[in-house]
C-alpha cells in the first residue's frame, strides 16, 4: 500500500480513536477478516482476533438476516461484561471499534455511531483510490485464477464461515470443515493441510493462517492436478 494512503487512514484511525474517551482500539480490515491498518492504546487486544471475530459476526448475522428475510445489517454492536465492540459494515471493509465499558458511564452508544460509520466511509474511500490494495479477495483470486473451481470457502478455524463461493449452506459447510480440521490437529497441532478424496473430487482443507482456514472443491478427471492449481495461487497470495 503507498505511504501517503496507509498514512490518511491512520490519520482517520486516530481521528475514530478520539470520538470518545471510552474508545481503546480501532480496527480496519477486510470482509475476509484481514487486518489493513489499526491504533489502539496501550496494552489493547490482537487486532487480527478482533478482525476475525467481526468478520465471522457479520457472516453470520448477515446469514441469519437474510433467512429472516430482512436486510443486511449496516453495523453490529457486541457486549461483554468489559467492553463493547462496535463493527462498522462498508462494502468492502470493516471498521471494529472496541468501547471500554469502565469510560462509558451513561454514554448512548447510538449517538456515536453515525461519525464511527462516517469515518469508515471515508477510509472506504481512501482505500477504493489505490489499485495497489488488494480489494481483490483470496476466494476472489482463486476463482478466478483457477476457473473450475466453483465451490470453495473461507472460514476460522474454529469453523465459522467469513465467506464462500458457491455454497447455498455456508454454515453448515463451515461447521464440517472446522470439526474436520480440528480432528486433525488432534493428531498434530501443526497440521497444515487435509486433503478428503475420491476418484472424481477431492476436498483440500488448508490453513491460511493461525485463525483461517480455507476449504476448496476440486472436481474434475484429475482433482488432484486442480488441487496443485489452488496451491499454487495461495502460494503467490500469502
Amino acid at each position: 500500500m503507498p505511504g501517503d494512503t496507509l498514512g490518511e487512514v491512520a490519520s482517520l484511525l486516530e481521528e475514530a480513536l478520539k470520538v470518545h474517551r471510552s474508545v481503546k482500539q480501532i480496527v480496519l480490515c477486510t470482509k475476509e477478516g484481514v487486518v489493513v491498518a489499526a491504533v489502539s492504546r496501550e496494552g489493547d487486544a490482537d487486532p487480527k482476533v478482533l478482525a476475525t471475530v467481526s468478520a465471522a459476526l457479520v457472516w453470520g448475522s448477515s446469514s441469519t438476516l437474510t433467512h429472516l428475510k430482512h436486510s443486511l445489517p449496516t453495523h453490529i454492536v457486541h457486549t461483554t461484561s468489559i467492553e463493547r465492540v462496535l463493527t462498522v459494515i462498508q462494502p468492502h471493509y470493516q471498521l471494529v471499534v472496541v468501547l471500554s465499558r469502565a469510560d462509558d458511564a451513561g454514554l448512548n452508544l447510538a449517538s456515536l455511531v453515525p461519525a464511527f460509520q462516517s469515518l469508515a466511509t471515508r477510509m472506504e474511500l481512501v482505500m477504493g483510490s489505490t489499485r495497489d490494495f488488494g480489494e481483490q479477495t483470496i476466494l476472489g483470486k482463486i476463482v478466478e485464477q483457477v476457473p473450475e473451481v466453483t465451490q470453495a470457502i473461507l472460514l476460522t478455524i474454529d469453523g465459522l464461515p467469513l465467506g464462500s463461493v458457491g455454497f447455498d449452506d455456508a454454515i453448515e459447510i463451515s461447521g464440517m470443515v472446522g470439526s474436520l480440521y480440528a480432528n486433525g490437529l488432534t493428531y498434530s497441532d501443526v497440521t497444515h493441510t487435509i486433503s478428503v478424496d475420491t476418484p472424481d473430487l477431492q476436498l483440500l482443507i488448508t490453513r491460511v493462517d493461525e485463525s483461517r482456514l480455507l476449504a476448496v472443491v476440486c472436481r474434475g478427471p484429475d482433482p488432484d492436478a486442480l488441487s496443485q492449481k489452488v496451491r499454487a495461487v495461495l502460494d503467490t497470495t500469502l
